[in-house]
């Protein structure tokens, strides 16, 4: 049977169990699961195919399907052992394990996309890691790429294979050994400091991202941000292929418990969300389905204050995309 075989009389509840068992700590929220477990219903096959064989220790190639496109994924046939000890619901949790994108990437107009004060702080940053190596380096070769790397504009390291393995696996160096106190000091301040500058660096992209996404971004999230203890990104499209509501999908997503939609929330701690809702000019959001994803988003923050901009963009066919930045003190 090919793995869309497989997975049509499967419910998503009867994945689930198998999937949360073997993956209890790496799991993302459920909704994106959900998501990639209708993809692989509504995907017609058109690829090359291949194959995925279950063995009766449960190891399998399954692994092999990472990064493969879902309609090439869809038709490959599933090999199961012949006497049972691997469930159609195992193979299936396996399969839609490695089937699932190991990242999401957000809708941004690009052309607004600037992060001078985020290169410029991880700049800093690189430079004050290598500062910290030097005085441990004895291989010549190593510490004139070093140097070199310590003047090069690019946050980016550039090094050569042999600089990479010392500086960045750290074979050879004698990071804190024969040190004394004043020398420990001072490098526990440079990587303090070097934590503080990749942290705001971070903060920036993310602040960046987000004026990509909605334009301008208001002082007090702008604030808000920057002494953040976390930010965090959730997006949930909707994957009806036409065949049913396209907001009814998305509340399904956000309001089941079955999904841990919720897992970004932090009620008692000082939040804000900005919510994106993109659709394409072809299928334009109408007012009512955003009175609709209005109701829905009330419901699911609770008393965490939140946004919601609307945007269009192409490449989500008539479907709808909702991006949740999640913005924690």
């Amino acid at each position: 049977m090919t793995v869309k075989e497989l997975f049509q009389p499967l419910d998503f509840k009867e994945i689930i169990e198998p999937l949360v068992l073997k993956y209890p700590k790496a799991l993302k929220p459920m909704s994106e699961y959900k998501e990639n477990y209708d993809i692989i219903l509504n995907t017609e096959f058109s690829g090359e195919g291949g194959t995925i064989t279950f063995h009766p220790n449960g190891d399998s190639d399954a692994y092999m399907i990472e990064g493969d496109r879902y309609l090439n994924i869809v038709g490959m046939e599933v090999i199961l052992p012949a006497n049972g000890e691997v469930s159609k619901a195992e193979a299936a949790a396996e399969i839609l394990w490695c089937a699932a994108p190991f990242g999401r990437h957000p809708v941004v107009d690009w052309s607004v996309f600037e992060e001078d004060v985020a290169e410029s702080c991880a700049l800093q940053a690189k430079r004050l890691d290598i500062k910290m190596a030097l005085p441990y380096c004895r291989d010549k070769e190593i510490l004139r790429v070093l140097k070199r790397e310590m003047q090069s504009p690019s946050e980016d390291l550039c090094l050569s294979a042999e600089a990479n393995d010392w500086f960045v696996f750290g074979k050879g160096k004698l990071w804190g050994n024969r040190q004394n106190r004043s020398k420990r000091k001072r490098l526990y301040r440079m990587k303090k400091r070097s934590a503080e500058l990749y942290l705001s660096s971070e903060i920036h992209k993310e602040l960046d991202l987000l004026e990509a996404k909605i334009g301008y971004v208001s002082e007090n999230i702008r604030q808000l941000a920057l002494y953040s203890s976390s930010i965090d990104k959730a997006y949930y499209k909707s994957q009806t292929a036409g065949k049913t509501d396209r907001i009814a999908y998305l509340e399904d997503l956000l309001l089941n418990p079955l999904y841990n939609s919720k897992k970004f929330l932090s009620h008692d701690k000082n939040q804000e969300c900005i919510c994106v809702l993109y659709t394409t000019p072809e299928c334009p959001c109408t007012s009512d389905e955003q009175n609709r994803i209005t109701d829905i988003l009330r419901k699911y923050f609770g008393s965490t204050p939140w946004q919601l901009f609307t945007r269009q963009c192409n490449f989500i066919d008539c479907e709808v995309e909702l991006n949740i930045t999640y913005i924690t003190q």
